[in-house]
C-alpha cells in the first residue's frame, strides 16, 4: 500500500530548516560529510550507496541522529524493509524527542505498520481468504433475497380420482376361465375403516349402498364391520 504524494526525502528537508540555524545539532549533523555525501546519492537515486554512508556515519557517531531518519526514508520508501524502517525512525525519535519533526515521523511510523501488515498477510493467504469470505456472503445474502421474492407454491387437493386403494389390503378374484374382465373385488377391513370411507377408496363418493347391499349376507347394518373382515366390492 503506497501513501506517497511526494518523496519523503524532499519532505524531510523541507521540514528540517537547513542553513537557517547554524547552532542547531541538526544543523550541524547535516554538515557531516558523510550525511552530504548520502544525501547526494539519494537525490540521483543511487540509495544503495546512500545506505553505505548513512550507516557509516552511525558507526563513526551512534549519538547522531539524521542518519537514522534518511535510513528510515529508504527503508521506508525505496527499498522496502518495514521492520528496519519502523526501527530506524523510532531510534530517531529517541534521540531527538523534542524534534519538530517528531508529529511527521509519528504519521510516518503509521503509515509503514499499515504496509507491513498488508504485507503479512498477503504473503500468509490471509488477504485471499477474506476477500473469498466476502463473496461467499454476498452470494448467500442475494440466494436468500431470491428465495424470498419467489411465490410461494400451493397444494392442490385430491380429486375423488386421485385416490386409490392400498394393494397391501386389497386383492383382485382371478378371472374365470371364461370370462373378459372381474366384476368385483375383495377388500380387507383395517382399523378407522368404515363403510363411507371405504366408499371413498373405491368410488370416490360417500355412496357405500353397493358395497352394503353386496354384504348383507355377512352385515346386519352399514356399521356392522371389524378389523381383518373380508368385504365384496362390486365394480362401479
Amino acid at each position: 500500500m503506497r501513501f506517497i504524494q511526494i518523496p519523503l526525502f524532499v519532505a524531510l528537508l523541507a521540514l528540517c530548516g537547513c542553513g537557517k540555524d547554524a547552532q542547531s545539532t541538526e544543523a550541524k549533523e547535516e554538515r557531516n560529510p558523510l550525511i552530504k555525501q548520502g544525501q547526494a546519492y539519494m537525490e540521483i537515486k543511487d540509495y544503495g550507496k546512500a545506505e553505505d554512508a548513512f550507516k557509516k556515519a552511525i558507526e563513526n557517531d551512534p549519538r547522531m541522529a539524521r542518519p537514522y531518519l534518511d535510513l528510515a526514508t529508504i527503508y521506508h520508501q525505496y527499498q522496502p524493509d518495514y521492520v528496519s524502517s519502523i526501527f530506524y525512525y523510532k531510534r530517531y525519535l529517541e534521540l531527538r524527542p523534542d524534534s519538530e519533526k517528531s508529529e511527521f515521523i509519528n504519521e510516518q511510523i503509521q503509515k509503514v505498520q499499515i504496509a507491513l501488515a498488508n504485507a503479512i498477510l498477503t504473503q500468509s493467504g490471509a488477504v485471499r481468504a477474506i476477500k473469498e469470505r466476502d463473496q461467499l456472503r454476498k452470494e448467500n445474502t442475494e440466494l436468500k433475497r431470491q428465495l424470498a421474492a419467489r411465490p410461494k407454491a400451493t397444494t392442490r387437493p385430491k380429486t375423488a380420482t386421485q385416490i386409490t386403494p392400498k394393494k397391501s389390503v386389497t386383492e383382485t378374484i382371478p378371472k374365470s376361465a371364461g370370462s373378459t374382465q372381474t366384476t368385483h373385488q375383495i377388500y380387507t377391513v383395517v382399523s378407522g375403516d368404515n363403510l363411507t370411507r371405504i366408499a371413498n377408496k373405491f368410488y370416490g363418493t360417500d355412496d357405500y349402498e353397493a358395497i352394503y347391499q353386496a354384504n348383507r349376507d355377512r352385515m346386519k347394518s352399514p356399521g356392522d364391520r371389524r378389523v381383518g373382515q373380508t368385504l365384496i366390492i362390486p365394480n362401479p
